[in-house]
Order: C-alpha cells, then structure tokens, then sequence
C-alpha cells in the first residue's frame, strides 16, 4: 500500500532543507536505478516525503522526476505514479512547472499500448485541479471515450468525472457525448453505471441537469436492471441535492419507487437518497411526509423501518414539521409516539428521539401538547436495555437519556422529579463492580439533570440510590477493578455536590457528608481525586 512504508530518512541531522534535499537524493537514485523493485521502492516513499517536507521547490522537482518515470518507465511502474498523484492531492498546486509536468504526461496518449493510454488518463484525471480548462486534455479524453478498448474507456470516464468536477465548460461540452453512450444499446450494464456515476457532475447547472433528469428517469423504465436502477437513483438525488430546485419532484419519485418497487435493494436506495434530501425539509411537498409515515407503518423489513425513522429525525429539525407534528392528530406524531414501545430498541430509541424533538419544540413554544406517551416510552426504553444486560443496548440507552434530560429542561416541573426516581430506581439496581458503561451513563444522566437551570432540586428522589452507590464505592478496590478508570467515581461524587447545592441554604457540606466522600475517593489514583479540566477532587493532608 502506497505511502504505509515507515521512512527511513535521518531526521537527526542538519537543517530541514538539508534534510529534504537528501531525501529526495536518495529516492532519485532509486528511480534512476535498473531494477524495478528499487524504483517502486523510491516511488512509494514520495508521499511520505511531501507530507514531511511539504516545500514547493522539492514537491515540483519530485514531480517532474515522477513524470519522467512515467514517460519511460513501463507500466507497473506508471501505476505507481499514478497512485501517488492520487495520494498527494493537496499538494498538486505547489507544482510550479505545470506545462512541462504536463507535457511528459501527455507524451505517454500518443503510445500503441491501450493500457499506457489508460493509465495516462488516470493520471490526468487524478491532476484535473490544476489542469482543468487545457483543451489539448479535454480533447484526449473525448477521444478516449470513442476508444474500443474497454480499460481506456473505462480510464476516460474516470478523467471525465474528475475534470467535470473542476470545469464547467467541460462538463457542458461531455454531457450531451455521456448521454448518447448511456443510451446505447450495445452499451454494457457495467458501463453504464459507470457512466450514469459521471453524469452526476457533468449537469452542469440547473438549467442543463433538467435534461440530464429526464434521460436518468427513462433509464429507470429502459434498463430496469438492479445495478442500473441504483445507480441512476443515486445520481438522481446528487443532481437534485445540487440543484435544490429539482427536489420536491425527486422526493416524490423516490418515494413511489419505495411503495412500488418489490426489490428490497432498491427500497433501501431510495430511503437512502430520501434521507439525503431530508437536509432539504422545506421544499418537501405535504403529503410526501404522509406517504413516508404510511410506508414505516406498512414495512416489514427492519432495515427499511429504520432508515424511515432516521429520515424522520432530519426532518423534524425543522421546526415548522415540528409545529405541525404537535397536533394530537398528526400521523407522525401517532407512529412515533407507538414505534417507541417497539421491541427493537434501536428503533424505539429513534422513535423517541422524534417525538422528544417535536414535543420539546411545544414546548419551548409554548404550545398545547400532552407528553406523557413519550415519558412512558422513555422510561421503559431506559428499563428494557437493563434487562437483557447487552453492551449493545448502551447507545439505545443513551438516546433515551439525553431525550429525557432535554424533556426535563423543556418542563422541569412536570419531568425532572419523576424522572430522577426512575433512574435512580435503574441505579439502585446496578453493580458498582459490573455495572460497567450502564452506571456510567445513568450517572451522566443525574449529573446533566442536575446542571440544568431548574432541576438541581429535583435530584432528591435519587438520594437512597446515590447513597446505596456510594456505599458500595466505598468498598472499591481500584487495583482490582481495572475496567474502572475513576470516570464513575467523579460522576458519583459530582451528582452528590450538586444535590446537596440545590437542596441546602449554603454550598457548605456537613463534616459527616465530608468525611464519607474523602473515604470514598481515598484508595482513587491521583488524576481522579486531584482538580481537572473533566472534574476531580482534592484529598487534603490531615
């Protein structure tokens, strides 16, 4: 693998110029060596070079020593060239000779070997940012896509997506050329997803991408095979993504394509580019968001239920969705509000993370909305990824925490002492020994609650649970536990402080409340009892 070899350079000596300049000494008198091994070796270790001597002067040098390979060498060592091109990107503009790195490139298009000519295009493709209006270039590749050999063809299109990526007039001029290969007969399936891949840049503006629409929308009746199909719907939503105008009409496509099409592949591509889209909420029509919900409801794949959900949670981002959702009525609200009670905790969790966005929103607000289906959903969330003690359910659990510390700041009145009882009912029945990322994240949970503007005084009901916990960290041999690197400890004793902040006249805390928190974090190490950037506390000398 290019660039992975550990560089064997002296970095000890002299200055860094010197340094650079006998590197690149070094690596030329591989290249200029006769055995191949060693001139691959030479050719590798470049960018490792240009990463640590990233100076204008050495990299147009290397450069131009690399294209002289490339003029002479055979092609096992023009590969190699090109896969550093490819690997050195970000340092292509520091080429100050562009012509004559150019120049020795070019030279190789003009070689009987189909394969040469190949691997000449890749190269330029793979250097378009710097050569991206040289028409001598642009006509080479044209002319590439006119070749009968499959791996030029094949190179063309690939120079074709990358200089179309940095030049607009290229891209016009290739598009009508794209569109007659795609619509060839003879033209392969393989190929053709390839091509349709190169017409997701070459649209060149909203204006011609409507021409380029129509022709990828009449691929998906002419050639309805799976390979084909998925490649035009992805280059669909990238042109559509691009040109904003086109996404109401590309929405409802994908979204006829996700309730017509048996094929579960194609599904999947579909809900993917609706999830795309979904960054573009506001120019969904209205009843896409009803058809999205109706297609959750109806699927059977957990898979597809699942990207559904996760398009749902960009959209309610928008707060116009979420002001909408928050009518009793709503057909979004009812999914997610039953989808939180799914035995697939993943699913449940998203559910509620929807429904915790468009209820908080209400809130904020200050509009009529009951939330009580959504504590219930979180709150049993919280109780099912404890029953089957499975570390995959952390992140499920975790959704569902920060979901009801933000219901929690939205409403304190209503949430925060119910629910800081049920996590510490969760806490009470956790091991300090084995409880692992579960107590962690219970914790986080206490302690976010107690850091919001109303809820400190709402920790009390955890009190028996943190009391029981701390008791048991008392009894904590920290050299044994080695799973435990004090990140519990500092969370424990954090939620304690700040109970007592919020439920005592002064911030002072009794001798006994002291005494019991010092034997606590006593057998800790140094970096959990000393004052940190992530908290910590300090034992002081008796």
């Amino acid at each position: 693998m290019i660039g992975v070899r550990l560089n064997t350079f002296n970095d000890s000596s002299g200055e860094p110029e010197q340094d650079a300049n006998s590197a690149l000494t070094e690596l030329d008198k591989g290249l200029r060596s006769g055995k191949v091994g060693e001139q691959c070796e030479a050719i590798v270790r470049f960018p490792r070079l240009f990463e640590k001597y990233p100076f204008p002067i050495l990299i147009n040098s290397s450069f131009l020593k690399l294209a002289d390979v490339f003029r002479m060498g055979n092609n096992f060592l023009r590969l190699w060239v090109l896969r550093v091109c490819q690997q050195s990107e970000k340092h292509l503009d520091k080429i100050l000779n562009v012509d004559e790195f150019l120049r020795r490139i070019y030279s190789v298009l003009h070689s009987n070997d189909p394969v040469a000519r190949a691997l000449a295009l890749r190269t330029l493709g793979a250097v378009a940012g710097i050569i991206p209006e040289r028409q001598n270039v642009h006509h080479a590749i044209r002319r590439g896509l006119d070749s009968h050999d499959n791996v030029e063809v094949d190179a063309a299109i690939y120079a074709t997506t990358r200089f179309a990526a940095h030049s607009n007039t290229f891209a016009v001029a290739m598009c009508n050329k794209l569109s007659d290969m795609v619509e060839c007969e003879s033209t392969c399936a393989e190929r053709r997803v390839k091509l349709v891949r190169a017409l997701r840049t070459v649209h060149g503006g909203a204006v011609r991408a409507q021409g380029v629409l129509k022709l990828l929308q009449s691929l998906l009746e002419r050639f309805p095979a799976t390979s084909s199909v998925r490649a035009s719907i992805t280059a669909l939503t990238a042109i559509a993504a691009d040109t904003v105008v086109h996404v109401p009409d590309q929405v409802e496509l994908l979204l006829s394509m996700v309730m017509n099409d048996p094929r579960s592949v194609i599904r999947k591509s579909a809900l993917l580019g609706l999830k795309k889209l979904a960054q573009h909420v506001a120019l969904w029509p209205n009843e896409c968001l009803h058809k999205l919900v109706r297609i959750a409801t109806d699927s059977q794949d957990t898979e597809h239920t699942m990207l559904c959900l996760q398009v749902m949670q960009i959209l309610v981002e928008c707060p116009a969705i979420c002001t909408a959702a928050g009518s009793q009525k709503s057909e979004l609200r009812q999914y997610c509000a039953d989808a939180a009670f799914s035995v697939d905790l993943r699913q449940a969790a998203t559910a509620c993370d929807v429904l915790t966005r468009i209820i908080v929103h209400c809130y904020e607000e200050s509009l009529p909305i009951d939330g009580s289906e959504l504590v219930l959903g979180l709150e049993s969330l919280v109780i099912a990824t404890g029953a089957a003690n499975d570390t995959k359910n952390i992140r499920s659990l975790r959704i569902g925490l920060k979901c009801l510390v933000k219901l929690c700041n939205a409403e304190p009145v209503l949430y925060a002492t119910r629910t800081a009882s049920m996590l510490g009912t969760q806490l009470q029945a956790c091991s300090w020994n084995e409880g692992g990322p579960r107590i962690l994240a219970l914790l986080e949970a206490l302690a976010a609650l107690g850091g919001g503007t109303h809820c400190p005084r709402s920790l009390a009901p955890a009190m028996p649970a943190l009391i029981q916990t701390l008791n048991a960290a008392m009894k904590w041999d920290a050299p044994s536990n080695a799973s435990n690197d004090g990140t519990a400890l500092v969370l424990l004793c954090t939620v304690l402080l700040q109970e007592r902040a919020g439920t005592a006249l002064s911030y002072k805390i009794d001798s006994s409340w002291e005494k019991k928190i010092l034997d606590t974090i006593r057998p800790a190490d140094g970096w959990t009892r000393v004052p940190s950037g992530q908290g910590g506390f300090e034992i002081q000398s008796p």
